[in-house]
């Protein structure tokens, strides 16, 4: 198993941190952690899953045989500065991060070929149930991208695809599970409204969507065809689903994909131009 260094001790480094511990693939003293300047959180990682952690670019460095870059996407050249002259064509560099595209983080090293894979895990990777599309670089090479791959899988599902479609991916399997934790607060919130208990709210709403979950993985039919199995005429769930549609639910959780989808496609914009501006002003 490699080692992982991770540059950034946000939600998502912490979730694929007790991901991979959790699989019992991966031995906490093989992920090591940094991040910028917050000592207490680096000791509660170390704390809470008996990880390595340090802020040396050349322990960092000569600790991990693949780096994850989990920082905010507005700091991660600065992130990445202190390794510039380090990385190389044997250490690859996967992104966690929104927005950031692949030909950016290839040019940041325009003297280096070094392989780079841009990769959407959501924070489920915390239960080994994360959905991660993933790109390859132009100079990935095909045992880099498979121990890539399998690194992922060990917190979850993974599916290749373009990278003009990580943008979309980003906002679909990305940001998705916020919006389902969203539908479950507000189920768990009528449940109380109509007399039952707080903690088995939470169970019953979060083993309905599991087994729905499951239904449509399972399933050919298109979820579609599922809620109208559930249907009966002048019923329970057709009166329920009348709010729904009267209230513009469908459009709302679309408008809602799109605007993340235009964001992510924004925080690529943003920090292109910021490469570029710094290259012409050198």
């Amino acid at each position: 198993m490699v080692n992982i260094s991770i540059l950034g001790g946000g939600s998502m480094a912490e979730a694929l941190t007790a991901g991979w511990v959790r699989s019992g693939k991966v031995p906490p003293g093989n992920i090591l952690a940094s991040n910028r300047s917050n000592d207490l959180r680096l000791k509660e990682l170390a704390e809470t899953y008996g990880i390595i952690t340090s802020r040396s670019p050349q322990k960092i460095y000569a600790h991990g045989d693949i780096f994850i870059l989990a920082c905010k996407p507005k700091d991660w050249q600065k992130a990445l500065a202190p390794f510039k002259n380090f990385l190389n064509p044997a250490t690859p560099l996967v992104s966690v991060m929104a927005g950031v595209t692949i030909n950016s983080m290839e040019d940041f090293f325009p003297e280096t070929q070094v392989p780079v894979m841009r990769t959407i895990p959501n924070t489920s990777a915390v239960v080994n149930a994360s959905m991660t599309p993933y790109a390859a670089g132009k100079w990935v090479t095909a045992d880099q991208k498979t121990s890539i791959n399998h690194l992922f899988q060990l917190v979850g599902d993974t599916a290749e695809v373009s990278e003009q479609s990580m943008d979309a991916m980003t906002a679909l399997t990305g940001t998705g599970p916020a919006y389902i934790y969203y539908l479950m607060e507000s189920m768990e919130m009528a449940a109380e409204e109509i007399g039952i208990d707080k903690k088995l709210a939470r169970h019953l709403v979060s083993q309905t969507l599991l087994g729905a979950g499951l239904r449509v993985q399972e399933n050919d039919l298109s979820p579609s065809i599922l809620y109208q199995q559930i249907m009966s005429p002048g019923g329970t769930t057709e009166a329920g689903f009348k709010v729904l549609k009267e209230q513009g639910m469908q459009d709302i959780l679309i408008n809602c994909i799109h605007r993340a989808f235009e964001r992510s496609k924004e925080l690529g914009g943003s920090e292109t131009n910021e490469l570029a501006f710094n290259k012409n002003h050198l």
